[in-house]
């Protein structure tokens, strides 16, 4: 096992925006409670890193200020393009791994893959455990025992993807494997936005197995929480390659902030030809020639900036979102819904029902795969 030295003492959050920081400048970090006996005493973490890492580890300190949150939001990484894809050691987390590997080798990207592990969990080792046998070094063994596991484990699960790529499973590009202490959800959004990728891509699991593994159950909050585009790609169906995103329904209420969906969308499939279905809900009954206007003023727009994009816009009745959406999707042979959140909701609004709980259902419960901007 390595020696690993303390870099620094900050608190929680500071503490894991660093270990972001020199995670994303290939240095490996976790973090330790100050006080593991009684953690709410405490908020202070030590942030611990291997001793041969210590020389690079502090010229990165040296140029951060965590107090900045514009300085640490600009944080200098290695200028790499890549995308970021979570995973669970599952067959439903695999399920994404063709279509990451793909859609990275059409734009030439790097993938980091990201595995999120509890302490606790790897140790079977319970706060209660903590209470009745506490000795201050036996914690700190546990927990930099409890890293060493899961860095193992990652490294050797690498080694199973490099023979899959090998095989011609999966595209042949540069990724490395990433794992991290802490909430699956909090980690992968925290990282994302130290790492900034091109998009986050996590399959999800059936309704059934919601509960079980980290994949799936945590692809809602990471698709309504992370300031990066996410695709979601769920278990039952297969969906391979980026060759498959083909024609996409992008459900749109109108709003700026739209526009700026339209324009990330794009530039994230600007290497290949696509057809656009522009789609608004109406109210039950209601006929909204405004509407119709400003959704064909809207098709205008895309039309004039992407010329090499074909558009096509259509209002759908409300009454029934989800069956309108299904029915719409099998006659126009969509491959791919997409959407925006605002706020870390996905866009309720939009089906003229308040309840976020539908909409979260339908997408992430859905069968067909999904495009998530950050609006």
């Amino acid at each position: 096992m390595a020696n690993f030295v303390t870099l620094a003492r900050h608190t929680e959050l500071k503490a894991k925006t660093l270990v972001h920081i020199l995670k994303a400048n290939g240095i490996d970090a976790f973090t330790e409670e100050v006080n593991q006996f009684f953690p709410s005493l405490t908020a202070h973490y030590k942030v611990r890193i291997a001793e041969a890492d210590l020389p690079k580890a502090l010229s990165i300190v040296d140029n951060i200020d965590l107090e900045n949150e514009e300085q640490v939001s600009n944080a200098e990484i290695q200028n790499r393009k890549v995308i970021l894809l979570p995973f669970d050691y599952t067959p439903t987390s695999e399920k994404a791994f063709p279509l990451a590997f793909s859609w990275a080798k059409a734009i030439g990207a790097e993938i980091e893959m990201l595995n999120v592990y509890s302490a606790d969990e790897t140790e079977h080792y319970s706060i209660l455990n903590r209470m009745i046998d506490f000795d201050k070094e036996a914690l700190r063994e546990r927990v930099e025992r409890a890293h060493s596991e899961a860095k193992q484990r990652a490294e050797k699960y690498q080694e199973t993807i490099q023979q899959r790529i090998d095989a011609g499973e999966l595209a042949n590009i540069k990724f490395k494997c990433t794992a991290l202490e802490g909430v699956p959800e909090e980690q992968i959004i925290m990282y994302s936005e130290i790492l900034k990728p091109e998009m986050i891509i996590m399959s999800t699991r059936e309704r059934c197995k919601k509960e079980v593994d980290m994949i799936g159950s945590v692809s809602a909050e990471v698709a309504e929480g992370a300031p990066i585009p996410v695709f979601v790609v769920p278990e039952n169906i297969d969906f391979n390659s980026v060759d498959m995103v083909k024609n996409i329904m992008f459900i749109t209420n109108f709003d700026d902030r739209d526009l700026i969906a339209f324009s990330k969308m794009m530039a994230r499939l600007s290497f290949k030809e696509i057809e656009i279905n522009l789609v608004h809900f109406r109210e039950s009954g209601t006929k909204e020639t405004w509407n119709e206007i400003k959704l064909n003023g809207i098709k205008s727009y895309f039309a004039e900036h992407y010329p090499t994009a074909k558009a096509e816009a259509a209002i759908l009745d409300g009454a029934n979102p989800t069956q309108s959406i299904r029915d719409y999707m099998a006659e126009k042979n969509i491959s791919v819904l997409s959407m925006t959140t605002h706020r870390g909701k996905l866009i309720s609004r939009i089906f003229n029902t308040g309840e976020t709980g539908i909409t979260r259902r339908f997408v992430f419960e859905g069968d067909f795969p999904t495009l998530i901007f950050h609006a």
